[in-house]
């Protein structure tokens, strides 16, 4: 799915920057908030900002999935697991707010709801619990303050126990299953935002938008479990895999 935020990530910068590349203008900025329907005109540096915060985030999730906590190091090392946790949970949630930000910007509806579903992910909330607010957690069942740490004697590369000293509760995550919805749900969120903008430029022409929507649907065919194979003339086979 790391590979997939990427192609989707490529395929939306390349259509959005041809839309704003194929009219020499004065007002670059105007023209670009004019064609995508922008509150202000620094909507659009904020939009390649959390594109690049997307794409560099996302580097560090695919050398996570690769090297795990224990990175790509031949030292059985303590500190080097510590940073990886620390760096993997705020990637992800970094990489939430580039994606949400993007979301905002482009005026996609139901902005809360699309936000609740990443506060949900396991991996979101031990990023809070242990990446933020270790010491000052509030609950959100009782609104009480928690204390989180992670419990050292039981660092695997892909799996994650912590630890709540104010009830004696532990949890265990499966860091990669974890970070495979967390990237799923940033490619479904990318390609509803995709399908807004293709909409948006091509408002009352369908078949125009049906014609680009074409790759951001075949990604999405990916996202739900297809094969992308590209084959020596460049075109995209996808070959759907039965249930």
């Amino acid at each position: 799915m790391v590979d997939l935020v990427n192609l989707i990530n490529d395929m939306f910068i390349k259509f959005t920057r041809e839309q704003v590349f194929s009219k020499e203008t004065d007002d670059f900025l105007g023209f670009a908030q004019q064609k995508f329907k922008l509150n202000a005109k620094n909507d659009w540096n904020e939009i390649i900002a959390s594109e690049d915060i997307l794409e560099d985030s996302n580097e560090a999730l695919k050398s996570f999935l690769k090297y795990g906590l224990s990175g790509p190091t031949k030292y059985n090392d303590l500190g080097e697991k510590y940073l990886r946790l620390y760096g993997v949970l705020n990637a992800v949630y970094q990489q939430q707010q580039a994606i949400l930000h993007i979301f905002k910007l482009f005026k996609c509806p139901d902005p809360k709801v699309v936000k609740r579903e990443f506060n949900d992910l396991s991996i979101t909330q031990a990023r809070h619990k242990l990446g933020a607010h270790s010491i000052n957690y509030i609950s959100q069942s009782n609104e009480e303050t928690e204390m989180f740490v992670p419990v050292r004697v039981q660092f695997e590369d892909y799996k994650l126990t912590y630890f709540n000293h104010k009830n004696n509760e532990s949890n265990e995550i499966d860091l990669k299953l974890t970070l495979e919805e967390h990237s799923k749900l940033i490619c479904k969120t990318y390609l509803s935002i995709a399908n807004k903008v293709i909409k948006t430029v091509y408002k009352g022409n369908t078949v125009k938008q049906e014609q680009v929507l074409s790759s951001f649907n075949e990604l999405e065919m990916v996202m739900n479990g297809a094969w992308l194979v590209k084959g020596q003339d460049g075109n995209t086979i996808i070959n759907i895999k039965f249930e």
